[in-house]
């Protein structure tokens, strides 16, 4: 839930942001809209490069939770039984 309201006010972010360069921008309108261009490339790539290692990490944690070997005594759970 709070990676999903991240990424809406990143996008939110984004928008307005991108609105306000445009309209403030002192550069001819090709060269802003190149920039703008590359600039949401670089957010898109940081992104997807933040979005992997939270898959990363918890895949990895599922792993640990399903792990048999998993240690629950302090924690009142049973390991599950196959």
């Amino acid at each position: 839930m709070k990676l999903v309201l991240f990424f809406r006010g990143m996008l939110l972010g984004a928008l307005v942001g991108g609105g306000l360069l445009l309209l403030l921008a002192p550069r001819s309108g090709e060269r802003t809209r190149a920039h703008v261009q590359e600039w949401m490339q670089s957010v898109w790539r940081e992104g997807q490069v933040a979005a992997e290692a939270k898959r990363m990490e918890l895949m990895a944690h599922i792993e640990e939770l399903q792990s048999p070997t998993r240690d629950t005594r302090h924690t009142g759970l049973r390991p599950i039984e196959e």
